[in-house]
């Protein structure tokens, strides 16, 4: 079970608790914390960069001639992506920067031209496997901005092992029950359940027949519809990524 710091402050405050301190708290109730991670090591100095201008190599097939905006400043660098286009905004590591990986970011000549720094895939920065191009991030996003920032990864993951007798624990809203019994902070809920709307059962079009009731004294099943199927909206998916 994995949450992250921020999303559990959503349902409950851990108060003056570090996160190392909150580790050996839930640890001593039964929930063993397997790791506490910084989600932002190795990204520092990663930015958020906007294409905005896209040409082809004059010497390289495979490569292209970007005008890169970071922040105040215009860089060029040369990209092999193929999905970088004018307009995209996504993240650049600048000269100077090691990579997750260990690679040393320096000013080069790629086949000849000029490059100060190197667009990043998800895998290359470590936070998806996805090595298919380089990283899409929201049109509107600003360019020059820390990463971390943007993406919510500036925050701290804790991972928990949870035992099979804990299913009350697999969720961030059951983690927060254990931080506010713990603490003495108040539950915050997300949802009041008295607000939700009561299902009576009647225009439903299928029905469910339970053959061996000593076997399965009780059948629940539930109809979806509307669901369109799409990206996740963007704070889904900065939990997921974290």
């Amino acid at each position: 079970m994995k949450f992250t710091l921020k999303w559990l402050s959503e349902y409950v405050s851990i108060g003056d608790l570090s996160p190392e301190q909150l580790a050996d708290r839930l640890t001593m109730l039964g929930l063993e914390v397997e790791a506490v991670q910084d989600l932002s090591q190795g990204l520092e100095g990663i930015l958020t960069a906007k294409i905005v201008e896209v040409r082809p190599h004059p010497d390289a097939d495979r490569l292209t001639l970007c005008t890169v905006e970071v922040g105040d400043d215009v860089v060029p660098v040369v990209c092999g992506a193929p999905n970088v286009r004018a307009g995209l905004v996504t993240a650049i590591a600048l000269p100077g920067i090691t990579m997750p990986g260990g690679l040393r970011i320096k000013k080069a000549r790629l086949r000849g031209q000029e490059s100060r720094g190197m667009l990043c895939s998800g895998k290359e920065l470590g936070i998806s496997s996805d090595d298919s191009g380089i990283l899409e991030l929201d049109e509107h996003v600003a360019s020059g901005v820390a990463l971390v920032k943007e993406l919510g990864l500036d925050d701290i993951m804790v991972e928990i092992d949870l035992t099979p007798n804990r299913p009350d624990c697999a969720s961030v809203i059951g983690i927060a029950r254990e931080v506010a019994a713990l603490t003495g902070s108040p539950l915050q809920r997300p949802v009041d359940r008295n607000d939700l709307p009561v299902l009576d059962g009647r225009n439903i079009d299928f029905s469910a027949e339970i053959r061996e009731p000593e076997l399965c004294p009780r059948y629940a099943a539930r109809k979806l519809t509307g669901v369109t199927i799409g990206p996740s909206s963007g704070w889904l998916q900065q939990r997921l990524l974290a």
